[in-house]
């Protein structure tokens, strides 16, 4: 690559002139076929995934259908926020997980909140995003993080969450936005406290695989990316 006083670039002059090493035809037969068969099992391995989403979503709709909401989501659980920016955690190093809008950003010596929690992303291209995380971590101010009050549960409101149109509460012309304020007015459904244990738990199998074909995907993509350095390299 040039490195040019303006946008760095290259042209075709520099790359013709390189070298590769060029096997016979029918190991570019073989290489080629295990590499398509390869990027076949991620690509199915990827419409698993959303399937196993899909079917979260309709269990949970199914189980809810012509149920009568009889509580307000704020009602439900806390909505907390964070005033701690990503730069302040750059070349820090600890036990305890930061969470962003992409997920965890780094890991802190210390942590702000120490129960489980439901993180919903209040700013950005991913606004109203839901991830449930346990233990003790930290998040940054793009995230707000809903902590369950007595008589719910919170797997069940995350699982509702899940489900949730956040679309009608987004504010904003540049960057999108919710607000508590807002959605946590929302009525919801909530049955007993044993009922919702009861659906939590069922769909939390589900959930659990789910996770473990997410692993299966990223093992199938680092693998491919191993055999390409490899092979090409």
């Amino acid at each position: 690559m040039s490195i040019r006083s303006g946008q760095p670039g290259i042209n075709s002059q520099e790359y013709a002139s390189y070298k590769f090493l060029i096997p016979k035809k029918d190991e570019q037969n073989k290489i080629a076929k295990f590499l398509s068969l390869l990027d076949e099992r991620i690509a199915t391995q990827s419409q698993i995934i959303e399937k196993y989403e899909s079917l979260i979503k309709g269990l949970t709709h199914f189980i809810l259908n012509g149920k009568q909401a009889n509580v307000r989501l704020k009602d439900c659980v806390a909505c907390n926020s964070s005033t701690l920016t990503e730069s302040e955690f750059e070349g820090i190093d600890g036990l305890y997980p930061v969470y962003g809008a992409t997920g965890i950003i780094a890991y802190s010596p210390q942590c702000t909140v120490d129960e489980d929690s439901i993180l919903v992303i209040k700013d950005g291209a991913n606004v109203g995003r839901v991830q449930y995380v346990t233990g003790k971590y930290s998040t940054i101010g793009t995230l707000n993080y809903l902590t369950v009050k007595n008589g719910f549960s919170l797997r069940y409101i995350y699982y509702l969450l899940r489900c949730f149109n956040f679309d009608k509460y987004k504010m904003g012309s540049g960057i999108p936005h919710v607000y508590f304020k807002d959605y946590g007015n929302k009525l919801i459904f909530c049955p007993p406290i044993e009922e919702q244990n009861k659906i939590a738990r069922m769909l939390s199998l589900v959930e659990e695989k789910l996770v473990l074909e997410g692993i299966l995907l990223n093992a199938y993509s680092l693998h491919k990316q191993y055999m390409l350095k490899n092979i090409f390299i």
